[in-house]
């Protein structure tokens, strides 16, 4: 197989990664530094003081829930990324917890707790678009810098949330990866797009099947409650003539149960899993295909160092395409935070100025550098092709 342009930039960049292991760039120093405003008061001193010696960055993910597995995997991603971080640096962050299930108000009632806690000069996440949505305009209202490991909403880096930045690239490029995939190599002339009835789902359903036409292929809509578990219906409906049926969930158990029932029903269809669907535990068809917005490590010949010291902090726990982003979105605010300190004192504002101007090896590959609406500049999409649960990078 040829190996694909990204996988050449995750080559690239877990070797610089490792070989500089979480530097900051000189050039970024020199841009934004220099000590609190003489007309601060004694006490906005202090807590900027306060904020070197103690400062804790707050993970939002689903870390119960039908999505726990993803955000169970950020967790220890970024618990990873803050040990190797402290003992290479010597410095002393810890992470606080904030569980937002797939909720809106359990993602506002966090992003609320972060805000309060004034300890906390950045945020891991929010994992989920629609938790964005929920609490990244108090984040902003806060100066509060909100990294997103998985996040991938088209419209969430549009200027609304002028703190928000993100990891991973956004769904325009997805959606045009997973139908050019469909109908170059599958050879699709008819396709069904589900959506799961939230914000991420719904807006890139959508893309998916604008993309579809814009290639002359016929497409069906259907969708589902995101609660769902019997897809009988959804799976009678599909069409004999369909070739892939485009999934938009965060749940991969969906996506396993949809791609039975088309089995069972002797479907010539086969599932192909937007992003919430990575998981190998949980969605492993005999056939099938899953996009991801990372690519697996685990692949890569210069990351084994990384994935082995991943393995030992871990116990081998399994992971898949969304800790590593998450380690990366830790890294990004630890650095941003140690730059802001280099005075002895920060505060969010300048934590989030340093953020903006990040220029990080990344061990996804390339560069993490930021777009003026927190993008990623250099974006890639993976395509995965699944057989009995085993996964295979293909696009």
């Amino acid at each position: 197989m040829q190996e694909k342009p990204g996988l050449k930039k995750l080559a690239a960049g877990v070797a610089v990664a490792l070989v500089g292991a979480l530097a900051l760039t000189a050039g970024a120093v020199a841009k934004v530094s220099g000590p609190a405003s003489p007309s601060a008061s004694s006490a906005e001193l202090a807590r900027a003081q306060a904020n070197c010696r103690s400062a804790e960055i707050g993970v939002a993910a689903p870390l119960t829930g039908p999505a726990a597995f993803l955000g169970q995997e950020q967790l220890s991603w970024a618990q990873f990324a803050v040990r190797q971080f402290n003992q290479s640096r010597r410095t002393n962050f810890r992470l606080v917890q904030g569980d937002t299930q797939l909720s809106a108000s359990l993602a506002r009632t966090v992003a609320r707790q972060f805000v309060g806690r004034r300890n906390i000069m950045g945020v891991v996440g929010p994992s989920t678009s629609q938790a964005v949505i929920s609490g990244a305009g108090l984040f902003e209202a806060a100066s509060l810098a909100a990294v997103s490991p998985s996040a991938t909403r088209i419209d969430l880096t549009n200027g609304q949330f002028r703190t928000f930045f993100r990891v991973v690239p956004n769904d325009s490029g997805q959606a045009r990866s997973i139908v050019a995939y469909s109908v170059d190599t599958i050879k699709a002339t008819r396709a069904v797009v589900v959506d799961s009835q939230d914000d991420y789902s719904t807006a890139l359903a959508a893309g998916l099947q604008s993309a579809f036409r814009a290639r002359n292929v016929q497409v069906d809509r259907e969708s589902v409650s995101n609660t769902t578990t019997d897809f009988s219906t959804i799976a009678t409906r599909v069409s004999a003539d369909a070739q892939v049926v485009v999934f938009a969930t965060q749940t991969p158990a969906a996506a396993q149960a949809l791609s039975d029932q088309l089995l069972s029903q002797g479907k010539r269809a086969v599932v192909f899993g937007t992003d919430g669907a990575f998981s190998p535990d949980e969605f492993k068809p005999r056939n099938g295909f899953v996009s991801g917005f990372a690519p697996d490590i685990k692949a890569s010949r210069t990351a084994r160092s990384l994935v082995a010291a991943y393995n030992r902090f871990s116990r081998n726990r399994t992971f898949g395409t969304f800790g590593p982003p998450a380690y990366m979105s830790a890294t990004v605010l630890m650095t941003a935070i140690n730059a802001a300190c280099r005075d002895g004192r920060a505060t969010r504002a300048e934590v989030t100025r340093f953020v903006r101007i990040t220029r990080l090896a990344s061990i996804l590959g390339g560069t993490i550098r930021f777009t003026a609406r927190g993008d990623l500049t250099d974006p890639d999409w993976f395509v995965f092709k699944v057989t009995n649960g085993t996964y295979e990078t293909v696009g």
